[in-house]
């Protein structure tokens, strides 16, 4: 008969990792309300009348302008100084107050004040998230949980499409139409901050600030008895190594070729991610849609599905990462998002419109690639960015360059923000093309730059990218680190 057992230690990883995919729950959400709402007349009629298009994007740049600045200051030094869960924690709250400002906001201004303090949460606690979930869970779940960060968003945007996708029906609100939606963006990170502080510190955060009886106390809660006094001897020896051979500082992103090819990988993924294509159809797919559709509750309804949809695709990135691989997983996903956006682009331009808009047939059958795009993209650039990026740098850097990295995804997403809707009016469906020359781009980069990073301890990867002074200077760390990195007898590091 078949059986299924899970220890309580890895039951309890599991929570506390899922703990912390509210924050991109919440990423998820913000992201959507914004693009459900905007070309509704209830949310015109207060904010936008007449429609501007170059408004439009000022709210959506906004966001990512003070998610960019808080993202690179704010969360690093509250994420070092206090802790992984007082980063998440601090975030939260802050999305908090931003969504009762943007309800109330009296005007235009007001609404954007409330779509930048917004940014200043989201920045703070979205990279604190996956930094907290690649220290607390074991190498060979790592790509799998990490995977759910990314699940999360599209759970969020379903939600909130959801609900926007009721209210829809519903003019006769008034401001509560539009204001509903924005209301419920307070649910989730309320829930956050209250349950954050009952997960663990991150074991790794703790040994860094010299605390190694809390750091044993939280892997007794995430690790099976018999690997944690391992494990926290192998976190000891890599940050002890990292205390006596680096600055504990910024410095040490640029000081080593390693780090630097690091930076670099980090930072052209994480723009690639926004570039793919799938920032224009997160932010602007309501936009896209208008030019198929004429109905605005059919254009949410869309939405809704792809979003409901966007949560199946990426599951197979829980266990795709840590068997196919990261690299197998872009270059498959950005061939994939390549040929939809030509097909896409290619039908949209040469199909007649005799009333400015396709068949029914034709737009059925746009709307389906574009599924398909989301299906290239969610379990690929979607989710496995965020894991290959959480989990390549060492610990003496890790919380900053997950957040430098991360929001190049938000440096990304502003300039588009404020670029695609001028774009699009005057360029239309060729602007896909622009985008299929970039997937083509991330795909060569990856099979030249980005080295196989699946079933290696975080304080293994070291080697793979080049960093052979960790191995000499530490002798005790040389005798302890495992096979999966060890000299063979040939005397030759093992290849990747």
């Amino acid at each position: 008969m078949f059986s299924f057992h899970i220890s309580k230690q890895r039951l309890a990883c599991y929570s506390y990792a899922m703990v912390a995919t509210l924050c991109m729950f919440i990423n998820g959400y913000d992201a959507s309300v914004f693009n459900n709402i905007m070309n509704w007349t209830t949310w015109n009629e207060k904010f936008n009348n007449p429609p501007n298009n170059n408004l439009i994007g000022a709210v959506n740049s906004s966001t990512m302008v003070s998610t960019i600045v808080f993202g690179f200051f704010a969360s690093p030094f509250i994420s070092d100084r206090f802790g992984r869960r007082m980063s998440i924690f601090v975030g939260c709250l802050i999305i908090i107050v931003a969504a009762i400002i943007e309800l109330v906001a009296p005007n235009i201004g007001g609404f954007i004040g409330g779509r930048v303090v917004i940014g200043m949460g989201a920045g703070i606690s979205m990279a604190a998230g996956p930094t907290y979930m690649s220290e607390i869970t074991p190498q060979d779940i790592r790509g799998r949980m990490l995977s759910f960060w990314q699940i999360a968003y599209s759970v969020g945007a379903l939600v909130c499409t959801y609900i926007a996708l009721g209210t829809s029906y519903y003019p006769n609100l008034g401001q509560w139409q539009w204001g509903v939606p924005v209301l419920l963006q307070c649910a989730a990170p309320a829930i956050c901050c209250s349950l954050i502080f009952f997960c663990p510190e991150s074991p790794r955060w703790l040994v860094q600030k010299g605390r190694d009886e809390a750091a044993r106390t939280a892997l007794l809660r995430i690790r099976e008895p018999q690997e944690v006094e391992s494990e926290l001897q192998g976190i000891k020896d890599a940050i002890k190594w990292e205390q006596e051979n680096t600055t504990q500082s910024y410095k040490d992103l640029f000081v080593t070729p390693s780090m630097r090819r690091r930076l670099i990988v980090g930072l052209v993924i994480n723009f690639g991610q926004q570039v793919t294509g799938q920032a224009m159809m997160t932010q602007y797919s309501s936009r896209v849609y208008t030019k198929i559709f004429t109905d605005q509750s059919t254009i949410t309804l869309i939405n809704a599905l792809n979003y409901t949809f966007g949560i199946l695709f990426t599951l197979p990135a829980t266990f795709l990462s840590d068997r196919l691989g990261r690299r197998a997983l872009f270059i498959i996903g950005g061939i994939g998002q390549a040929t939809m956006l030509i097909i896409a682009a290619t039908v949209m331009l040469t199909v007649p419109q005799p009333d400015g808009h396709p068949s029914t047939a034709v737009g059925a059958g746009v709307v389906l690639v574009m599924f398909l795009f989301t299906a290239s993209y969610k379990p690929t650039w979607g989710a496995t960015v965020w894991i290959y990026t959480s989990e390549m740098f060492p610990m003496n850097v890790r919380a900053v360059a997950v957040a430098v990295c991360s929001n190049t995804q938000n440096v990304a997403g502003a300039i588009l923000a404020q670029a695609f809707p001028p774009m699009f009016a005057s360029m239309g469906f060729k602007a896909f093309y622009v985008w299929v020359g970039c997937n083509v781009v991330l795909v060569t980069f990856v099979y030249f730059m980005c080295p196989e990073t699946k079933g290696l301890a975080l304080e293994d990867i070291d080697v793979i990218f080049g960093a052979t002074a960790h191995d000499v200077e530490s002798s005790s760390y040389d005798n302890e680190k495992p096979a999966s990195i060890r000299d063979d007898e040939t005397g030759e590091k093992t290849k990747y």
